[in-house]
């Protein structure tokens, strides 16, 4: 889960796991993204650097909420 972290330039790392009814996901972040404020919105919680959810939807979609949450933290 760290190793997303070492890229150059990302600043958040998402992980998700298959798991009995839906997907667990996992945030890292690297400088300002609060992770924690993103895993509180799919009922999760955690570290401003460190959090996690569970998301009960298919993969596909699963992937896309979770991204789109984050896209909304992101500076560009």
């Amino acid at each position: 889960m760290e190793i997303g972290r070492d890229i150059e330039n990302v600043e958040v790392s998402i992980f998700l796991r298959e798991a009995e009814n839906g997907y667990k996901v996992s945030l890292r972040s690297n400088e300002y993204v609060n992770v924690a404020e993103v895993c509180a919105m799919f009922s999760g919680g955690g570290h401003i650097r460190a959090a996690g959810c569970t998301i009960h939807l298919p993969l596909e979609q699963a992937k896309e909420k979770i991204i789109d949450r984050v896209k909304s933290f992101i500076k560009e």
